[in-house]
């Protein structure tokens, strides 16, 4: 087949080689999403016809009697790709892929035994669309096959890395540049595994956490340092029935009561337990839409500000007020302050009683 049937067979196929890749993205996050897997990045393309061209012509070259029909040999003109957090993942994803498309062949990269491939390790699927995805939709795309790589971020970067150095493997790379190759390739392969190490531990941790909150005795919790995976465990056995905030909002926290001075989960007991009466009418006062009840974290931010007037300050202070001038600050702390200065005033009155 010459070049020029080529280009033209290529051209023609675009629209259908741009669906697939559409509809097998949506296919995969959708998948992702459903099982709250989290992932660095979902990439996806369709090969450009100057590269498309270039693998034909080396296929041709390395045996000319195979490539009859490049459009069904060549499997890899469109490609996804999962940038994963952790080796972990890897497994979970592969599992995934296998129940999500028809799968043609797998190429397992990551078990490589060479360091110095890397940059190179990955697994590889080469799939097509599931049987049961028919009609007019998918008639055309069925069987086109398309391939999806899995790997870690560590892997990711460091294939970019020695992409962008344009060597394609060690092999390329001269001998007095080898051992720096290698000592880099080392040190994402080392980044990899210790992100695994890490993130087990973290999981440990939080398992700890869960569980002394759930069966230790009220010193030992009140003793526990402020951090996310303290706070969390407290936050879930303290308002089992409120809203739980994700990571980000409670990290926020953790860092607007440390900068504020607290430093054990007991002392933020004894806000949440001194303002309970307060936080209740200010809730009455200031429902949340759209069900009426405060999120967990927000229950702790009410009752530290009602408590604790400096806190109101630290909280602003805290936040992204890069465009507030000096002035426009300071009035918004009033504000704030003027806001809780009535359910403080209940604290004083409570504590004359």
């Amino acid at each position: 087949m010459d070049i020029e049937k080529v280009t033209r067979g290529f051209q023609n196929r675009m629209p259908l080689y741009e669906q697939l890749e559409e509809e097998a993205l949506f296919i995969l996050k959708q998948a992702l999403d459903q099982l709250n897997i989290k992932v660095h990045s979902v990439p996806s393309r369709v090969k450009r016809l100057d590269s498309f061209l270039n693998k034909f012509q080396r296929k041709q070259l390395e045996n000319p009697k195979e490539l009859e029909n490049p459009f069904e040999e060549i499997r890899d003109v469109v490609g996804l790709r999962v940038v994963c957090l952790f080796l972990s993942d890897i497994a979970l994803i592969g599992k995934l892929i296998r129940n999500s498309f028809s799968i043609l062949t797998e190429d397992d990269k990551v078990e490589a035994t060479e360091v110095s491939s890397f940059g190179y390790m990955s697994v590889h699927f080469i799939a097509t669309m599931k049987t049961e995805y028919a009609g007019p939709r998918y008639d055309q795309i069925s069987k086109i096959p398309f391939e999806i790589q899995v790997r870690t971020i560590a892997m990711d970067a460091w294939a970019n890395v020695s992409h962008h150095l344009d060597y394609k493997s060690d092999r390329d790379v001269p001998g007095d540049l080898k051992r720096d190759f290698y000592a880099l390739s080392g040190l994402f392969y080392v980044a990899d595994k210790h992100f695994e190490m890490f993130y087990r531990s973290r999981m440990q941790s939080q398992e700890r956490m869960t569980e002394l909150f759930e069966a230790a005795t009220p010193e030992a919790k009140a003793q526990q340092e402020i951090n996310l995976d303290s706070l969390s465990a407290y936050l879930h056995t303290k308002f089992p029935d409120r809203k739980h905030a994700d990571s980000g909002r409670l990290s926020q926290l953790v860092n607007e009561l440390t900068n504020a001075g607290y430093k054990t989960i007991g002392e933020i007991e004894q806000i949440v337990e001194t303002a309970s009466d307060a936080l209740r009418q200010y809730e009455e006062d200031y429902p949340p839409i759209p069900n009426g009840t405060f999120a967990d974290v927000g229950v702790v931010r009410i009752s530290a500000s009602i408590v604790n007037e400096q806190f109101v300050r630290w909280t602003i202070d805290f936040k992204e007020t890069d465009m507030w001038t000096e002035v426009e600050k300071e009035e918004e702390i009033k504000q704030e302050i003027r806001r809780y200065s009535r359910y403080r005033q209940m604290l004083n009155n409570k504590d004359k009683k």
